[in-house]
């Protein structure tokens, strides 16, 4: 039977609603990436998104730019901005997410501040999105100083925080005003240069796509964009799009009760037999019995 031809997925809106009296929150892991933390679903908050990445490497996308990332870097991503983040082949990569309405964090006394903030939350004012020691040491040391904050929960905690965000916010303000152009090397421009397949990838990897049309989207020949993609992305293409697929089935096996047809199916699988295959030679064993062992592993929350 010929499989029906389904449609993309959307670039989806995750809203939060942070407490309105303390509107920060801190997730250990982001929930809406997968367990193998590669961002299968393109979407976008309603809030400032500030990540921390402990270990790992790879690349983060943000209104259709790629960005590296590595162990130490700090993601900074406006509300409403479409983002995912994907590891390089073979790495598992670790993050922590903090997500914020930093105004109504800060106190209200500099109406000249609050206006620049709000340009830097809404994308307005263009930064650098992630952001090493080198460049700015002063941002990880907050950055990380806010996560120990909100982890440890020691009293006075609300007041520490409070203090560390207006310090984070008082420096994102100043380099938004300094207008420094940020340094192009050859590293970001071949990124660029392969970013719309990348993102194509990311909509469309339920459909069949060939190396040819991804080329013709990135104005390159096919032979380049592999070679292009082989030295970013470690992999090809199509490599890229198979591991693009096991992390939504991943993602579907471990947050959803469907039958593992079901999974292969939305995942972007042509038959049962080809995702078996695939998830197999990747994993070692079959969907069904990884599925059982990601359950017996999934600690409960207090509620269940």
């Amino acid at each position: 039977m010929q499989k029906q031809p389904s449609l993309p997925p959307e670039i989806k809106f995750c809203r939060l609603e942070l407490p309105p009296e303390f509107p920060i929150a801190l997730m250990p892991e982001d929930k809406w990436y997968s367990s193998l933390q590669t961002g299968v679903m393109l979407h976008f908050h309603n809030c400032l998104q500030v990540g921390y990445c402990e270990e790992g490497q790879g690349y983060t996308m943000i209104d259709g730019m790629l960005y590296p990332y590595e162990k130490g870097t700090v993601s900074i991503i406006p509300a409403k901005s479409p983002h995912f983040c994907t590891s390089q082949r073979n790495v598992v990569s670790h993050w922590k997410w903090l997500y914020l309405d930093p105004l109504s964090l800060l106190p209200r006394t500099d109406h000249s501040k609050e206006n620049a903030l709000l340009a830097i939350l809404y994308g307005r004012d263009k930064l650098s999105y992630t952001i090493s020691w080198a460049d700015h040491p002063q941002i990880i040391q907050i950055v990380r100083s806010i996560i120990l904050e909100l982890e440890g929960r020691e009293q006075g905690y609300h007041t520490a925080v409070r203090g560390l965000v207006q310090a984070f916010s008082a420096i994102l303000v100043r380099l938004a005003a300094s207008g420094a152009p940020q340094t192009e090397t050859g590293l970001s421009t071949t990124l660029q240069l392969i970013a719309p397949a990348v993102e194509y990838i990311t909509l469309h990897y339920t459909e069949s796509i060939t190396v040819p049309h991804l080329a013709a989207l990135c104005h390159i020949s096919p032979t380049h964009l592999r070679r292009m993609f082989r030295q970013i992305m470690d992999c090809s293409p199509l490599e890229y799009l198979q591991l693009t697929r096991m992390e939504a089935a991943c993602a579907l096996l471990t947050h959803t009760d469907i039958s593992v047809l079901e999974v292969g199916s939305r995942a972007g699988f042509a038959t049962s037999t080809c995702f078996t295959r695939q998830f197999k030679k990747t994993f070692g064993t079959t969907p069904g019995q990884w599925r059982l062992q990601k359950v017996r592993r999934r600690p409960q929350s207090p509620g269940e």
